[in-house]
């Protein structure tokens, strides 16, 4: 009984779980079928914050093993979690940054090889899906290093050779799409201040940095920019600045974003960066990684004479990774059909969804039931030992001479051999038969409908050693560490498949 119940316990939880939650959480198209352009279908973008893979320094506090088996359960949680995801089949990915937990810290190029390739084994994508890269802290590094933490002064160039370009300027579904180096412009933007210079100013000085990419393809160097024209779409790993306990929404777990910055990090881009994206790009929406819990706000955008006032709603998206903190990862999905000019419908929707609970499923599950069913098969042990020294004692108290049984105590008749015709003999169900060879010695295997009933009946409620005469001559505690292993193995070897599966 235990076995089978484990084997469901751990078939839902390693796997139906998954696929529940992304089934449960389709496209957002139902917002643009009165789109101008109803009849093209949309695009759809996968939105991925913050993997952050592990690797050995993640937790240099932890031994070796630890750190080892740390990398394993949060590898096969993503690796879930991305092949139901997958099953959406979206027409692109964008990958929010942090894609490695220390893709920044000084290592071998062999090491960092290995790093990468680790990554895109957990995110596996066929060759015709585009797949876009932001970069990330952890990825390039942000900021000073300090000695027991050594940025490398390759972190850029090894990023772009495996990730691409830091900035990049795309179109997907004929909309203008931005993807902004944001730790590079908190470094660019500490730069520029201290060295007193404008914008403008910076962008002649810096040309092949983020600022001068984003003055180049301003929407305010376009003069044919009008209100009614296209508004892109921003992506930044950064979330832009806000004000101080600004409020997240219903859809965060706890706390809110806060101004504050340390060793490779900020919390948020800085306020005249901000703005300054807000004024040259003017976006129609923001998504943001970083923080790893989800977040809603709503940006004013500058105004001029020219252009009139607009918000920008800003999504910070849940990190998709179970050791970021947080108990319920998640990823957003957008859904995009091409704008028309002067159009009024939207053209673009989006949706949070969650994956499931990791670290809830095992301190609310698995241990649970993992400390019930010692309970039970103990319980079972002692009932079983307890039973048959009763079963022994009342035997004894009822032997007797033969002698002294009565007549009428005894019974010699048998069954007439009429009686025998009168009763249907068990008729066998259906059979299937069929000749193995084994070692060069031909076998006839023969299947029936019986035998498959009675090895299901043992395989899954009544385990292997339940009848078995010398297990009924067994103590508690050998009954019982024998009841655990046959529970115990088929579960186990459920967990390895569907790690073996997923890998």
């Amino acid at each position: 009984m235990a076995r089978l119940i484990w084997l469901l316990v751990v078939f839902w939880y390693e796997l139906g779980t998954f696929y529940r939650h992304t089934s449960s959480c389709p496209w957002p198209d139902e917002p643009l079928r009165n789109s101008a352009v109803s009849n093209a279908l949309p695009t759809h973008v996968l939105v991925v914050a913050d993997p952050q893979i592990l690797d050995r320094s993640s937790y240099p506090d932890r031994p070796p093993w630890l750190v080892r088996l740390s990398q394993f359960i949060v590898d096969l949680n993503l690796r879930k979690s991305w092949r139901a995801a997958m099953r959406r089949r979206p027409d692109a990915v964008v990958f929010l940054g942090d894609m490695m937990d220390n893709g920044r810290l000084e290592m071998s190029d062999q090491e960092y090889e290995a790093y990468v390739r680790r990554f895109k084994s957990i995110f596996p994508a066929s060759s015709g899906l585009p797949v876009y890269y932001l970069p990330g802290n952890h990825d390039i590094g942000l900021g000073a290093a300090s000695p027991k933490y050594q940025f490398s002064d390759h972190a850029v160039e090894r990023y772009t050779s495996h990730f691409g370009v830091l900035n990049q300027r795309i179109a997907i579904a004929n909309h203008t799409v931005w993807l902004i180096d944001a730790p590079g412009l908190v470094d660019e933007d500490r730069e520029r201040t201290i060295a007193q210079m404008s914008y403008a100013q910076w962008a002649d000085a810096a040309p092949d940095r983020t600022i001068a990419f984003v003055q180049r393809f301003s929407q305010r160097a376009d003069p044919e920019y009008s209100a009614e024209g296209e508004r892109p779409i921003l992506f930044s790993h950064v979330p832009l600045f806000r004000p101080e306990r600004t409020s997240c929404g219903t859809l965060r777990e706890r706390g809110t974003i806060r101004q504050g910055s340390g060793l490779g990090y900020q919390n948020l881009l800085p306020a005249q960066a901000s703005q300054f994206l807000l004024a040259n790009i003017r976006p129609a929406i923001i998504f943001s990684g970083d923080d790893h819990d989800y977040c809603e706000y709503v940006h004013s955008l500058p105004t001029d004479a020219r252009q009139p006032s607009m918000v920008a709603p800003e999504i910070t998206v849940k990190s998709f990774s179970m050791a970021m903190g947080i108990r319920r990862p998640g990823y957003q999905l957008l859904s995009l059909v091409p704008p028309t000019p002067n159009q009024a419908d939207p053209t673009f929707s989006h949706r949070p969804c969650l994956l499931p609970d990791q670290l809830g499923i095992y301190l609310s599950v698995y241990i649970p039931f993992f400390c019930l069913t010692l309970l039970a098969l103990l319980v079972s042990n002692v009932r079983r030992v307890v039973s048959k020294r009763a079963q022994a004692a009342n035997r004894s108290d009822e032997f007797f001479p033969l002698g002294e049984r009565s007549g009428d105590e005894i019974d010699f008749d048998l069954p007439p051999p009429s009686a025998w015709r009168s009763k249907g003999f068990p008729r066998h169900g259906w059979s299937w038969s069929f000749t193995v060879s084994v070692g060069g010695y031909r076998r006839r295997v023969t299947l029936s409908k019986s035998a498959l009933f009675d090895f299901l009946i043992t395989f899954f409620w009544r385990g292997d050693t339940q009848e078995d005469d010398r297990y009924r001559r067994l103590g508690i505690m050998r009954g019982f560490a024998i009841n655990l292993r046959d529970a115990a193995w088929a579960p186990l070897g459920l967990f390895v498949l569907i790690a073996w599966w997923v890998w």
